[in-house]
């Protein structure tokens, strides 16, 4: 278990204006291999985030609660001190993102506190801190999942502003998805200085060269990180939106979540 990289966004005080009503939310996030768990401590006009991340690869279900409650323990609170709980809501692992749904809405539900999901894409597009992003996220299978984000400045990443997303979420297959990145740019949906963040170029090669070919940027960005998804369920509670436990749900992008055995082997074939 280590503790995350400081991030000065997730420290800085609030700007002018904004409410300075105290605030405590847990979030998880758990959409990947990696389990991450984030605590959000508001007082008066500054906030403080402690994040705890492990490569937990199919372990997240013996290991969020631990970290939710180490994180506490280290601050001697209790969990009765929430006033929420986010979580990242997906697209991604499909066992993951049900993990994390279910912890938060089992909290939810126990504490009679509200949930905030947040989708996976938004937290990584909020971590680049860069006006014009594009999420490419490894889909499996081929795949790959795509959101483009229009995001604040960097140095204005307060909880009033999320990212803005621009193009609906799409997955597609990795040969296909820098030519509708190509699109997206022509269209006017991205800047011409987006960059790319995710692990998309990484798993895929030829993703990552066609990338370079289009004079797009990619930077490697394995998973949602809980600090900054508890940042961007602040952000929704400071708007008044604070959704029931009861309707807590994953955000699921396809119904099919494996391949068959003839896909499997095409795919095997594909990467040869």
């Amino acid at each position: 278990m280590t503790a995350a990289e400081p991030d000065p966004q997730l420290r800085a005080a609030s700007p002018a204006g904004a409410s300075s009503a105290p605030c405590t939310v847990l979030a998880l996030a758990t959409s990947t291999e990696w389990c991450s768990v984030a605590l959000l401590l508001r007082t008066g006009a500054s906030v403080r985030v402690e994040q705890l991340d492990e490569r937990a690869g199919n372990e997240h279900s013996r290991r969020v609660l631990p970290m939710a409650r180490a994180l506490l323990s280290a601050e001697g609170l209790d969990l009765e001190v929430l006033d929420a709980i986010g979580f990242d809501a997906g697209p991604g692992s499909f066992t993951g993102i049900r993990i994390g749904c279910g912890v938060a809405q089992g909290l939810g539900f126990g504490l009679a506190r509200p949930v905030a999901p947040i989708p996976s894409l938004e937290a990584i597009a909020w971590q680049a801190h860069q006006p014009s992003v594009v999420v490419a996220m490894d889909a499996r299978m081929g795949e790959v999942y795509l959101g483009a984000y229009g995001c604040s400045p960097c140095g204005a990443h307060d909880r009033a502003v999320r990212p803005r997303l621009l193009a609906p979420i799409a997955v597609l297959p990795a040969a296909q998805a820098a030519e509708r990145l190509e699109q997206w740019r022509q269209q006017g949906v991205l800047a011409r200085d987006a960059i790319v963040v995710g692990d998309g170029a990484t798993r895929y090669a030829a993703f990552g060269l066609r990338l370079a070919e289009l004079g797009l940027h990619a930077v490697d960005d394995t998973h949602a990180r809980a600090g900054s998804v508890a940042r961007l369920a602040e952000a929704r509670l400071a708007a008044g939106d604070r959704l029931d436990a009861a309707l807590a749900a994953p955000l699921y992008v396809r119904d099919k979540v494996a391949l068959d055995v003839e896909e499997q082997r095409r795919l095997r074939a594909g990467r040869a």
